[in-house]
């Protein structure tokens, strides 16, 4: 199968391209700076959109974001559905619920409060009305991706756990997902011909502190937990509640993917 990724620097991009190699597929990976009219798509079966504007200061790029995000995505998969490509998988994001706290069930309204969130969600919309029985469309929600040199908010957290001594405990729930998991979601995606949307993540949750004792563990290092000051952290506005909050999937609605457990998974990122 010849599967066009685009996003071809992006860390997941460079993941897939990989995994997809190994099982005997044909990845190419190509950019998306020209936006979709750069993109070729000759004798593709399938294209997995994952180039998108992420973590840049919201004020300053407002249009940045719905240009790439949601107008040049939208234009993409139409390009695809106009070039007989049978299969359309977008990268979209869990903040399109616009929750910073709590659990996501099949209830859960779409409601986001970010112009990631917003732009995402405007595309999905867009892309998933663009299907049929020639054109699937699988729109994929992950929560936070970690791995070994991972980008974003794992990174920030693996540096803190190997340089503290003492963590609030925590008893929160997050959804996350290692990204060797999230491989191995894609292709059995593309595999198997998933369409909807998915909500792919770690087969088992994970609390922040346990996160960051397994990190400090992995180099031989001891973290001591502080129970009441992780009460208290989870009580506090902006950043500490988005750490120390429980943030999860409802196991009915989630894609678990356990291909590599949770232990193991720290081991490899650290």
């Amino acid at each position: 199968m010849k599967i066009t990724i685009t996003g071809e620097n992006g860390y997941i991009a460079k993941n897939l391209y990989a995994y997809l190699s190994e099982n005997g597929e044909e990845p190419v990976c190509v950019s998306f700076r020209q936006g979709a009219d750069g993109v070729g798509l000759g004798g593709s079966d399938a294209v997995v959109h994952l180039a998108a504007i992420v973590h840049k200061r919201e004020k300053d790029f407002r249009d940045l974001y719905d240009r790439v995000n949601h107008v040049e995505a939208v234009k993409l998969a139409l390009r695809a559905k106009q070039a007989g490509v049978k299969h359309f998988v977008f990268m979209s994001t869990m903040s399109v619920y616009g929750l910073k706290s709590g659990r996501i069930d099949q209830n859960t309204p779409c409601d986001p409060r970010t112009l990631y969130g917003i732009s995402k969600f405007a595309a999905e919309e867009e892309i998933l009305s663009l299907a049929d029985e020639h054109f699937g469309v699988c729109i994929v929600r992950p929560p936070m991706v970690y791995g070994r040199d991972c980008p974003g908010n794992f990174a920030s957290l693996k540096r803190f756990a190997l340089k503290t001594p003492v963590f609030p405990k925590t008893e929160n729930k997050r959804s996350m997902i290692y990204i060797e998991n999230l491989t191995y979601a894609l292709y059995n995606i593309l595999k198997n011909g998933i369409y909807g949307i998915v909500m792919p993540s770690d087969a088992e949750y994970v609390s922040t502190s346990d996160m960051v004792c397994k990190i400090a563990a992995s180099r031989g290092k001891r973290v001591q937990l502080v129970p009441f000051v992780g009460r208290l952290a989870a009580m506090l506005p902006g950043p500490f509640k988005k750490v120390f909050a429980s943030l999860y999937y409802d196991k009915d609605i989630a894609m678990g993917c356990g291909r590599v457990s949770f232990e193991e998974a720290v081991k490899r990122s650290v």
